[in-house]
């Protein structure tokens, strides 16, 4: 009621917990491995357009990733 939220960060405990994130990491981990789980590159800026990668995720004009190539 009175707009309270409670957040757990993650770290060492959280992550030892059986079947929890622990798990959910080594699944994610093998499946790119594999190559089943390719992430998702919107766009690329080469490394001196860096500023412009910076403004295109400022301004929220990206869906997935941003990659800085040489």
């Amino acid at each position: 009621a009175g707009g309270l939220t409670v957040t757990v960060p993650i770290g060492p405990r959280l992550l030892k917990r059986p079947g929890d994130l622990q798990t959910l990491e080594e699944r994610a981990l093998a499946a790119a491995a594999a190559g089943a789980l390719v992430p998702l590159v919107d766009q690329t800026f080469p490394l001196a357009k860096a500023a412009d990668a910076h403004r295109a995720l400022e301004s929220r004009g990206t869906v997935g990733k941003v990659v800085l190539v040489p």
